[in-house]
């Protein structure tokens, strides 16, 4: 990619203002495709693997694959999107994701869906960045905060309802329904931005591409994404495949730096990279994605494992936490113009701190008024810390970079959910491990305190079952210490999100 200026997408006033609620319609329902399908996917995992006759370690192959495709296609979102025209690559995305959808769901075999799950994060990748750039050309500047408000709101409604509805297929109907009921909303999205989208930047002019900073970068963001997804079942650099894996993501990332820097064709321009705000906005984004996701991957095995919750009800627990993101999106994108950004992401932050810092006190008899507390206020967080964010992000970048930057921002998001999922999960099993050995110690038939101490019959060290009984209360103890523990440290990185925003500038007032 280059500086060069390209034909410049259709300008807010250019949109019919009643098509602007249709395109916004559409765009959402696509940037919804990939959000409902990653979570339902994940939660129909285990009858997938009991369908497939597949081992742990096989089955994970389905995730990874697709993780794998986003991470090598996402960041050529704005490259595609300047040779086919933002229209036509989302309509083209959004066929080629269903058809994908649909040999997903009928696959027989571990071999067929691992490919065809790559071929969805093939096409699934553009989805969510091309809405962005909709969303942000369809609406005037003055507007874009609430736009951008509603965005958010209507992608985590994906976020929340994924789960339970993935629960629900899988456990009334059948796995495969997790990837048919891509169609219908697939066709109704196709349909929106066909009849109403603009066609104006459909054939912009071609433009250089820079293959060598492109290989080097995807080379860099695969290799990270194998370490993330496959670290913890390999027992991390214990492994000469991770330890390789990281060599290589760090030389290509090192060289790619290198590249853009000095390269005459680099593949993002040195002007989105210069940009001071959009490369903060970028950090940012990463660490409000580790913070994000990282608390909803505790909360479903915590409710499961240690609460008793059955999939789809723990599925149902998270409706405060999009009330909450509704209620922050909503006040995020109404105040961004009057009140400074940088206060609403402020504030985000620190109600971030405080449901981490509520659920790390928890026990598994849950208090189910501090739980849905805690839950909305995370909510209320990731709205108020997003909305803002978005918008002070792009707004000293060129319109003409806008495709390339929304990529980028998809890729900081997704890589931070990764990181964050992948070390609390290893944090949540490497503690419960560690705690439990250090309450076998004192949990004895030979530690004198216990002769003196009450326990319920069904915990009888003289007996076989009453033996199992305690061994099993045990481990749900380590566990719920564990994640105890990992929810205060979501608590101190929300706090490690202020401190960047003191070098973010303020856009200029009507720019917001």
């Amino acid at each position: 990619m280059t500086t060069q200026e390209i034909a410049p997408p259709s300008r807010a006033q250019d949109v019919p203002v009643q098509n602007r609620i249709l395109i916004f319609a559409g765009v959402v329902l696509g940037a919804n495709l990939q959000v409902l399908d990653t979570t339902m996917a994940t939660v129909a995992m285990p009858r997938i693997q009991g369908t497939l006759s597949a081992t742990q370690d096989e089955i994970a192959w389905v995730l990874a694959a697709y993780l794998i495709a986003v991470a090598i296609f996402m960041p050529l979102q704005g490259a595609l999107a300047q040779l086919l025209g933002r229209r036509r690559l989302f309509l083209i995305t959004t066929v080629g994701f269903c058809v994908a959808s649909v040999f997903t769901g009928s696959s027989d075999s571990l071999q067929e869906i691992v490919i065809y799950r790559f071929l969805q994060g093939v096409f699934a990748s553009p989805l969510v960045p091309i809405s962005q750039s909709f969303v942000f050309d369809a609406f005037p500047p003055e507007e874009r905060g609430k736009a951008m408000g509603w965005w958010s709101l209507g992608v985590m409604v994906g976020t929340v309802l994924g789960p339970a509805l993935g629960g629900y297929l899988a456990e009334f109907h059948s796995w495969r329904w997790a990837f048919y009921i891509n169609v219908p909303l697939g066709v109704v999205a196709f349909g929106l931005i066909y009849a109403f989208a603009p066609r104006q930047d459909q054939r912009p002019g071609l433009q250089p591409f820079g293959l060598t900073g492109y290989l080097l970068l995807a080379v860099g963001l695969v290799s990270i994404q194998i370490v993330l997804s496959r670290g913890e079942r390999m027992d991390w650099f214990s492994a000469p495949q991770i330890v390789g894996a990281t060599i290589l993501a760090a030389a290509t990332v090192y060289l790619f730096v290198v590249h853009s820097a000095y390269s005459t064709r680099p593949f993002i321009s040195r002007r989105v990279l210069g940009d001071r705000n959009f490369m903060l906005g970028l950090m940012c984004l990463f660490m409000s994605g580790f913070q994000w996701l990282a608390f909803l991957a505790l909360i479903s095995p915590y409710l499961q494992s240690l609460a008793g919750y059955p999939v789809f009800l723990a599925g149902l627990v998270m409706v405060p936490q999009a009330a909450g993101n509704a209620t922050g999106s909503m006040l995020g994108g109404r105040l961004v113009g009057r009140v400074h950004p940088i206060t609403l992401m402020i504030c985000g932050a620190m109600a971030l701190a405080w449901a981490n810092w509520q659920m790390s006190l928890l026990t598994p008899e849950i208090d189910r008024m501090i739980f849905y507390s805690a839950v909305f206020a995370h909510g209320l967080g990731i709205g108020l810390y997003f909305v803002p964010l978005t918008v002070i992000t792009f707004s000293t970048l060129p319109r003409r970079h806008r495709d390339v930057g929304t990529g980028l921002f998809s890729v900081a998001r997704n890589f931070g959910s990764s990181v964050g999922v992948s070390l609390v999960v290893t944090y949540v099993v490497r503690e419960s491990q560690a705690n439990r050995n250090v309450l076998r110690d004192y949990v004895s038939p030979l530690n004198e305190t216990l002769r003196h101490v009450y326990l319920p019959d069904l915990w009888n060290f003289s007996e076989a079952a009453g033996a199992a009984a305690l061994e099993l209360e045990l481990k749900r103890q380590a566990a719920a210490v564990a994640y105890n523990d990992d929810f205060l440290w979501l608590g101190v990185a929300s706090l490690a999100l202020l401190p960047m925003l003191a070098f973010m500038r303020l856009p200029a007032r009507g720019k917001v």
